[in-house]
């Protein structure tokens, strides 16, 4: 054995049948720490990716932040009957920017014009 194993180490291969040999355990120790450190790169590889998904998103923020402020305070200096015609509500103006915002639809208007023009007889 390796004068550096610790008891620790030593005890873990007690159990083994006496063929196998010093070569052998240092294969499966080789192997042990291989695996290890294949688990340790993935999880940093994870944190880098998660990583730079964020500072992508925060990036577009701070970007796109100028033109939403804009629409934003457009939108608020709209009069209630502007933001009808457009299908918001006043309180629907701090919900635009969210993602799965959708306007609500409104029934068609029975006082529409109708799209076909009367026949002449």
């Amino acid at each position: 054995m390796n004068p550096r194993d610790t008891q620790e180490q030593i005890g873990l291969f007690r159990d083994l049948p006496p063929a196998v040999s010093a070569a052998q355990i240092a294969a499966i120790r080789a192997e042990a720490i291989h695996a290890r450190d294949a688990a340790i790169a993935a999880g940093v590889k994870r944190a880098f990716v998660a990583l730079g998904r964020t500072l992508a998103a925060l990036g577009s923020a701070i970007v796109t932040w100028p033109e939403r402020r804009a629409t934003y305070e457009s939108l608020r200096s709209l009069t209630d009957r502007e933001l009808a015609d457009i299908g918001l509500t006043r309180g629907d103006i701090a919900r635009v920017f969210e993602p799965e915002f959708r306007a609500p639809r409104r029934a068609a208007s029975t006082n529409a014009l109708p799209s076909a023009r009367p026949q002449a007889a």
